[in-house]
């Protein structure tokens, strides 16, 4: 495994999900300048997420067939820019569109970054794609305590800081892959094709179980911060530092996950995190206190984040001939429902008692998952990775 270049395409992987990470943190102060309502505000959050899934297979495909690496850092540089300029907009249509600018830049990034971290693995994939997975989820730690400085320091405006970012990363990451990789590497996605064989019947029972982590995740991260500010009556900062919480706690279960999977197997992990997951769910939107629902944020962090690599390395193996795919699909399409669902948890928020009713919605769609996930098993033979490896040495 090649430490050095999966660690930089971690970070791009950071700085590529910062910026989703934001969003949730960025949708309180929008919606007190703009006045949006609570279906108003999660359709932004659909506008990111739906832009950034839906067209992921499609570039995963591409990067199965051709050597695609400007995807990687062009994806990267729009998904900053986006949200770099949502701050500055005045109107609905016009900041709507910007996310859905910094969406299709994740969807850029996400199917090279991941095929792209899954072959500088080599044999370890399992250990590649958690340290990808951790840059991604990292990003989601940052970006609420970026949005929380730049806004207090500039104000909305502050979001350019994003576009920065971006920017500096970007050009990094184009050093990286279209000038630091060897010429034989061009054909490394299709020796990769030629191996191993692909199981869609275990693939589509993984993307149901995808979907509902989407929608658990998408749901509560795009919500707690309003939790916070409407149900226990909170300041933006206190809603900012609680969502930092929730995603600290998870990058953290997803190291301690992605450790735990390479030693137990991918699927129990995965049964496992649900299993965490239901109980604190059932329970968070019934308490009253602040601190105990903080504490109620822990489970729920270790249940969502600590089956994620797991989720995308499982998916590679089951499409071992279109690593590209796999991921196009695991790491955006099957997100596209969290994306959908987000405004809809929104309106029963706004007519039907408020965000807890809205938190409630999400238990059956857990108890999906989690039946789902017991009919995952670990494929018997692992990806044949190595000899991508060696056809980069050739």
């Amino acid at each position: 495994m090649d430490i050095r270049k999966v660690c930089i395409i971690s970070l791009g992987h950071l700085s590529c999900d910062v910026n989703g990470g934001a969003l949730p943190t960025l949708l309180p102060y929008l919606a007190a300048m703009h006045n949006f309502d609570y279906q108003t505000a999660g359709g932004l959050m659909f506008a990111y997420s739906v832009a950034s899934s839906i067209v992921q297979p499609v570039f995963g495909l591409l990067s199965d067939r051709v050597r695609t690496p400007i995807f990687a850092p062009l994806g990267v540089l729009l998904a900053g820019l986006g949200i770099g300029l949502s701050g500055l907009l005045e109107s609905y249509p016009a900041i709507f569109a910007a996310l859905v600018l910094s969406g299709i830049g994740g969807a850029l990034f996400h199917p090279e970054g991941a095929r792209y971290a899954s072959r500088v693995s080599a044999g370890r994939q399992g250990t590649g794609l958690s340290i990808f997975s951790v840059g991604g989820n990292s990003g989601f730690v940052a970006g609420p305590l970026l949005v929380t400085a730049a806004t207090a320091l500039f104000g909305l405006p502050g979001t350019l800081v994003f576009a920065l970012l971006a920017l500096i990363m970007s050009a990094l990451l184009f050093h990286l892959l279209l000038w630091g990789t060897p010429p034989a590497a061009k054909d490394a996605p299709r020796a990769a094709a030629a191996q191993g064989v692909n199981d869609w019947r275990a693939f589509g029972i993984l993307t149901l179980v995808i979907m509902s982590r989407s929608i658990l995740f998408l749901g509560l991260n795009s919500y707690i911060p309003l939790y916070w500010t409407d149900v226990f009556q909170a300041g933006k900062v206190d809603a900012g530092l609680v969502i930092t919480f929730f995603c600290g706690v998870g990058v953290a279960s997803n190291v301690l996950g992605g450790m735990l999977a390479d030693r137990i197997g991918y699927s129990r992990v995965i049964r496992m995190a649900y299993a965490v997951c239901l109980p604190a769910l059932l329970f968070f939107p019934q308490v009253g206190s602040s601190w105990l629902a903080v504490l109620l944020l822990a489970p729920l962090a270790v249940g969502l984040f600590s089956s994620f690599s797991a989720m995308v390395v499982l998916g590679q193996k089951y499409l071992a001939r279109n690593v590209g795919l796999a991921s196009g699909v695991t790491l955006g399409l099957a997100l596209s429902v969290g994306g959908i669902a987000t405004p809809l948890l929104g309106y029963v928020a706004d007519n039907y008692g408020g965000l807890p009713t809205a938190m409630l919605c999400l238990v059956p769609v857990a108890l999906v998952g989690g039946l789902a996930s017991c009919f995952l098993r670990d494929p018997e033979a692992p990806t044949p990775a190595p000899a991508i490896e060696k056809e980069e040495r050739a």
